[in-house]
């Protein structure tokens, strides 16, 4: 049976939307390569190595526990927490 691969798909739209001066920007960009740095030290990959030219991003791992730590989750409308493959599939991770 193949691997599951999880996925994620990140927006870049809004990042900055609340920043009022030039240290909000430095502080939010320089969060974000920190968590992107961390996701590729734990094997988390752009999807096709794509871009986001769109404005959507797609991250991808084969690992559910990694998945689970990078914060892959949603949740549904009863707080039921899920994780999606690329397949579409929906996996159910937690009880409400």
């Amino acid at each position: 049976m193949a691997k599951k691969i999880f996925m994620t798909i990140w927006r870049n739209k809004w990042l900055t939307s609340h920043a009022t001066t030039i240290d909000d920007f430095i502080n939010t960009f320089e969060a974000l390569a920190r968590k992107f740095k961390e996701w590729r030290e734990w094997g988390i990959q752009l999807l096709d190595n794509g871009g986001a030219k769109d404005d959507y991003a797609t991250f991808i791992i084969n690992n559910m526990d990694v998945a689970i730590k990078a914060g892959f989750t949603f949740k549904n409308g009863d707080g039921v927490e899920f994780l999606e493959t690329l397949s579409g599939e929906e996996i159910q991770i937690s009880k409400k």
